[in-house]
């Protein structure tokens, strides 16, 4: 049975303004499972684990953690991306506000940073406009409104200022910058994604100009109390699985790793900026001699610092192998999509040699930017493989569940 609080309701539970901690202030996310948890949560109850040690390798914006983290179990959330680090660090790590007493607490911390004065720096000269009423759309930049550039520079500069003075700590900081990254990723002229912006406030149809022009504003993450010593880690999925090993039980280990080319450092490389304020070097003018440089002014650190296996062919599966090995767990459960590049027939191989083997699947409905650019697959099926790793598979267990996969593909798909 799915319990009521996972039926998501896009109106019930916009991240906006809804109070229901799974879904407050989730900032849009590419392979984001808030409408998936329903699947989540029966391959969780398939296992007959409700208690114990949850670990989420691939966290992202923390959804399964925060799913975890409500229904019973102590949670350890890992991305190496900077800004899912802060954003997790406030949902899944803390229990509670912290006390902000350098500051005279939670309340005057966001009085004072939405009263601030906007103040002209890093974000307002490579992201913005000079002028929003007349933007120049072959040169400037319009992730976001000038006036809504200047106020972030504001309110980022005054939380580097508190930090730098010690008046805020890891956990304050993780506060604001999961308050300030979604205000960010909601007021921006984009479709959620920062690899690129509308031509203009809202592009050609003007979408969603209640928001893109809207003033920015911070509002206190909601929180939930699971009374459990919960954690949060940024690092690679494999050096965390080594790390664990030895120190801790985990009873389930959920894997939701990159699915596709497009590695999430690119694609929401402004939010690591705004966690790192590391101001990298980018050119202010789209156009240098006549041709477009770095458009969106992407980050390259993602290319050094934090590559990953999954974000490419020939790498994925053995990547994901390396990872199953090592992982020292009851369960593993790993979500797949049919648009991923991992053959599902290469996985299922995988997981087979190393445990028992099932899985519960959903068709999915794939996203569509328009009418005339319908995919020639209207629907996807969204699996959840489930590992016993105390138990072994039958033989013919591959043959079977690729069988049914194939079927259930076919039929919607006709």
């Amino acid at each position: 049975m799915i319990h009521q609080f996972l039926k998501y309701k896009a109106r019930d539970h916009a991240a906006v303004r809804t109070q229901e901690y799974l879904f407050n202030q989730l900032f849009p996310y590419i392979g984001n499972k808030r409408k998936l948890l329903p699947l989540v949560w029966e391959a969780i109850l398939k296992t007959g684990i409700t208690e114990g040690l949850f670990v989420d390798f691939f966290s992202g914006s923390g959804v399964v953690s925060r799913l975890a983290k409500k229904n019973g179990f102590k949670v350890i959330a890992n991305d190496w991306e900077p800004y899912s680090f802060f954003y997790n660090h406030a949902y899944i790590e803390q229990n509670k506000y912290p006390l902000f007493k350098g500051l005279d607490g939670l309340e005057k911390v966001y009085e004072y940073l939405n009263n601030l004065e906007g103040s002209h720096g890093y974000i307002s000269e490579y992201y913005c406009p000079w002028d929003d009423k007349k933007p120049d759309i072959k040169k400037e930049r319009m992730f976001f409104t000038h006036k809504n550039g200047m106020k972030t520079d504001a309110m980022r500069e005054k939380i580097f200022e508190w930090e730098k003075e010690e008046k805020i700590n890891l956990k304050e900081k993780a506060v604001l910058l999961a308050s300030l990254m979604y205000s960010v990723s909601y007021i921006s002229n984009t479709s959620g994604v920062f690899k690129g912006f509308h031509n203009g406030w809202g592009g050609k149809t003007g979408t969603a100009l209640y928001r893109i022009l809207s003033d920015i504003k911070l509002i206190p993450p909601v929180l939930f109390n699971n009374k459990e010593k919960n954690k949060v880690y940024q690092m690679d999925s494999q050096l965390l699985a080594e790390t664990l090993n030895g120190k801790e039980q985990i009873s389930i280990a959920y894997l939701d790793p990159p699915y596709n080319q497009h590695p999430y450092g690119s694609n929401y490389h402004i939010l690591n900026t705004i966690a790192l304020w590391d101001k990298p070097a980018i050119n202010k003018c789209i156009l240098v001699n006549g041709k477009k440089k770095n458009k969106s002014a992407i980050r390259t650190d993602w290319r050094t610092e934090r590559r990953s296996a999954y974000n490419y062919k020939n790498e994925a599966v053995d990547g994901l192998e390396k990872l199953i090995k090592t992982i020292n767990s009851d369960y593993i459960l790993l979500s797949y999509s049919t648009d991923g590049h991992m053959s599902l027939k290469d996985v299922l191989e995988i997981f087979a040699d190393h445990g028992k083997l099932s899985m519960v699947s959903k068709p999915y409905k794939r996203y569509r930017v328009s009418t005339p650019r319908m995919s020639e697959k209207p629907y996807n099926v969204e699996t959840v493989l489930i590992l016993d790793k105390n138990k072994t598979s039958s033989k013919n267990v591959i043959k079977k569940l690729w069988g049914e996969f194939l079927e259930q593909d076919r039929w919607l798909n006709k």
